[in-house]
């Protein structure tokens, strides 16, 4: 008979200031990412959070803790700036939120090292690659 498994420890919550004003609150775990030498960053879809990443980072944690891995929340999410208006939920601006994270979690200029994404998320990851 298995033994029963020590419960994950939570994920860290961080914010990823965002250069044009707004802010996306984030799930983490790992070294931070200024440090690491690799970082993934994972995207929510819709009506989720970056809690539905939760389990798929701690799994990868314990096989790969020197990663920083990411999931913020995209905007209007718990925590993420939340700006009045339908207009600035349009995906350009949204684009324009993960192309600013990813410049956030890689402050050294190195590229993103992975982007996994569900759902809208995906719609997003597609017009930012």
């Amino acid at each position: 008979m298995a033994s029963p498994r020590e419960p994950d420890p939570p994920p860290r919550l961080g914010t990823l200031e965002l250069p044009h004003g707004s802010t996306l609150a984030c799930r983490c775990r790992g070294p931070e990412p200024a440090q690491a030498a690799r970082r993934v960053m994972f995207l929510h879809g819709f009506p989720e959070a970056a809690f539905a990443w939760d389990e798929v980072t701690a799994l990868l944690h314990v096989q790969r803790p020197e990663l920083a891995l990411v999931a913020p929340n995209l905007r209007g999410y718990p925590g993420s700036s939340a700006p009045q208006g339908a207009q600035a939920y349009r995906a350009s601006h949204l684009v324009e939120d993960l192309a600013a994270a990813v410049r956030a979690v890689c402050p050294d200029g190195a590229p993103l090292d992975l982007l996994v994404a569900h759902d809208w998320g995906g719609a997003l990851a597609w017009n930012f690659a």
